[in-house]
């Protein structure tokens, strides 16, 4: 038997949303399952796909557009012809017995479909994440026959369910909620740090305004009463193309003891032996691995309502959620979480406890017995 993964990723060369097909396509490599990748080409490799070869795995990249050529029918007639040729050379040569198409984002194409059907091979989807943007008539039907036709349809929260369904205008009755694979242990358990010096919160996640929206932190401690207050804030992640505009923020308005830049972090267990909570004001989100791995670690969250967040946390008891992603809400729940500061350990203790009562100890697990059952039904 033969599984094909065919990732959509054009923001950067790897993501959150690759972490979980990758771990499973090693898991059916070690069970003597067949694996082949069909990745966008980058300049510099990512290392994850060196290792799935030297796993077994056969990988192919192709030369398509980023994300900032969306929507994907901007790409020139040539291009499109080159990636469809692509596509079928690789589906030729590898004859999958079913395919996984990966979605970073709800309004990424699903380029395979079209081909998958006319091939008569089964495909599944899974969507990692959905935005409130909404989908141009002209690319409807292809949408929905793209989702129609798949075997199955996995996204990673409820809200990022509803959210598709309603911008396809139409119901998945194949579709299922599934875990996402987090970094760090089941039981993790870091030690509660002590406040002398103030309240630490981090936030954490790649340094990208549309998506994760750092940029409102800015615009509540800009204001007075956050600045005469023993609280600061870290960031932790990766530039996806903002990082310099938030530096040049935090000088702008002098906000230097505030919030600090500490760059992206390995271990993310010391992240919270040093830190009371983690803020993230995101605008969307799928399932936020930050807050899964937050709540693992003990700690207090204060988010929005976007992705999986409500589903995992409970406002004012394990956390607190603003109900959107603008500054004055945002503020809004800062404040009702420094005035419960005290609080903040004991929740973060009930925090640790609900979310192993909500989330999957072996996501790879998990999905390895979906995929590769979807799979072994159609050999």
């Amino acid at each position: 038997m033969k599984i094909g993964f065919y990732s959509t990723m054009t923001g950067m060369p790897w993501g959150g949303s690759e972490v979980l097909w990758s771990r499973v396509a090693h898991r059916l490599l070690d069970n003597d399952i067949q694996v082949t990748v069909n990745y966008r080409w980058w300049e510099d490799t990512p290392r994850e796909l060196d290792r799935l070869r030297s796993a077994g795995a056969t990988v192919w990249l192709r030369r398509d557009p980023t994300w900032r050529s969306w929507p994907y029918r901007l790409k020139s007639p040539l291009n499109l012809e080159k990636e469809t040729d692509h596509l079928r050379r690789w589906l030729a040569r590898e004859q999958p017995d079913f395919v996984l198409v990966i979605l970073g984002y709800h309004l990424n194409a699903v380029t395979p479909a079209a081909e998958l059907i006319r091939r008569q091979i089964p495909y599944a989807i899974n969507v990692q994440a959905a935005s409130t943007e909404s989908l141009d008539d002209i690319y409807l039907d292809e949408f929905q026959a793209a989702y129609t036709n798949a075997e199955k349809v996995f996204f990673v929260s409820q809200e990022n369910l509803d959210r598709a369904e309603t911008t396809l205008a139409i119901e998945l009755d194949q579709a299922e909620i599934i875990d996402n694979p987090f970094n760090v242990d089941w039981h993790a358990a870091p030690t509660w740090p002590a406040a002398d010096d103030g309240f630490r919160l981090a936030c954490v996640g790649r340094i990208h305004f549309t998506s994760k929206g750092q940029d409102l932190l800015i615009d509540v401690l800009k204001q007075d009463k956050w600045r005469d207050r023993n609280l600061s804030i870290r960031l932790f992640g990766d530039s996806q193309g903002n990082r310099t505009q938030m530096e040049r923020l935090i000088e702008r308005y002098g906000l230097q003891t505030q919030i600090q830049l500490a760059g992206y972090s390995e271990n993310i267990e010391d992240v919270w032996a040093n830190h009371h909570g983690l803020i993230l004001p995101s605008r969307f989100e799928g399932a936020a691995l930050a807050i899964v791995e937050t709540m693992l670690c003990n700690r207090v969250c204060i988010t929005t309502d976007v992705g999986r967040n409500r589903e995992l946390i409970d406002d004012g008891e394990t956390g607190f959620i603003a109900p959107a992603a603008t500054a004055d809400l945002l503020d809004t729940a800062l404040e009702t979480a420094w005035q419960r500061r005290d609080d903040w350990q004991a929740m973060g203790e009930l925090a640790g406890t609900r979310i192993r009562q909500r989330y999957s100890e072996d996501p790879i697990a998990d999905f390895y017995d979906k995929i590769a059952d979807l799979a072994s039904m159609h050999r």
